[in-house]
C-alpha cells in the first residue's frame, strides 16, 4: 500500500506527490498534514472513511466503529472487504494519534486538530480533496470545512490564495462569496485514464 502512495502512484497524481514530497523536505513538522494528503489522493477509500468520521464527530463527540461501518456499507454495499478495510482505516487513525480510543471498546474520539497555517500546505490539502472526489471539484468553503480534513484545522482561504499556490487547480466564481475549486482540464483527464 505504501508503495502506491509515494514510490508508484497513479500517473494522474504524480505531480501532486512531487509537491508534496518537495513540500514536506522543506517543512518536515507538516509530515502529518501531508501524509495525510497522499493517503488520500491515493486512496479514495481512506478519505471516505475519513469524511464519514469526521461527519459523525461533528454531531456527536465520541463515535463508534460500528456506526462509521453502517455508513460505509450504505455506500459500498454490504461487502465484508468494506468492514474490513473501514476497519483498518480506523485503527491507522487511532495510530496516527488523531482518534484515541475510549473506555468502551470500538468507540473513539478526536484529539486536537493540528492548525495549519502555511498557506501552500493548505493549498495541497484542497488538491488531495480534489483527487479524491470523484467529480474533481468542490465548493471552497465546503472543501476548507470538509469532515475528511477532522484532524486538521485549515485557515480561511480565497480563491486567488489558492490559485496563486496551486497550478493544478482551477477556480470558478458565481458570485463574490461562491467559489468552486475543480483539477485543471489536463490533470482530470489524465485522472480518468
Amino acid at each position: 500500500m505504501l508503495m502506491r502512495i509515494w514510490i508508484t502512484p497513479d500517473t494522474a497524481i504524480i505531480p501532486f506527490r512531487d509537491e508534496s514530497l518537495a513540500f514536506l523536505r522543506a517543512n518536515p513538522s507538516s509530515a502529518m498534514a501531508v501524509h495525510w494528503c497522499m493517503i488520500s489522493a491515493a486512496y479514495p477509500f481512506w478519505f471516505n472513511v475519513a469524511h464519514q468520521t469526521g461527519r459523525l464527530l461533528s454531531l456527536q463527540d465520541q463515535v463508534t466503529q460500528a456506526q462509521i461501518i453502517t455508513r460505509l456499507r450504505e455506500q459500498y454495499g454490504d461487502r465484508q472487504t468494506v468492514s474490513r478495510y473501514g476497519r483498518y482505516s480506523l485503527r491507522s487513525f487511532v495510530a496516527w494519534g488523531v482518534l484515541c480510543d475510549v473506555a468502551n471498546k470500538g468507540c473513539y474520539e478526536r484529539t486536537a486538530p493540528l492548525v495549519i497555517a502555511d498557506l501552500a500546505l493548505a493549498a495541497l490539502i484542497l488538491e488531495s480533496a480534489l483527487l479524491a472526489i470523484p467529480t474533481g471539484k468542490g465548493q471552497l468553503a465546503l472543501l476548507l470545512n470538509h469532515p475528511a480534513f477532522f484532524p486538521l484545522n485549515l485557515p480561511t482561504m480565497t480563491g486567488d490564495a489558492v490559485s496563486q499556490r496551486s497550478e493544478r487547480i482551477d477556480v470558478i466564481r458565481y458570485g463574490p462569496d461562491d467559489e468552486i475549486l475543480t483539477l485543471k482540464a489536463t490533470h482530470s483527464v489524465m485522472r480518468q485514464k
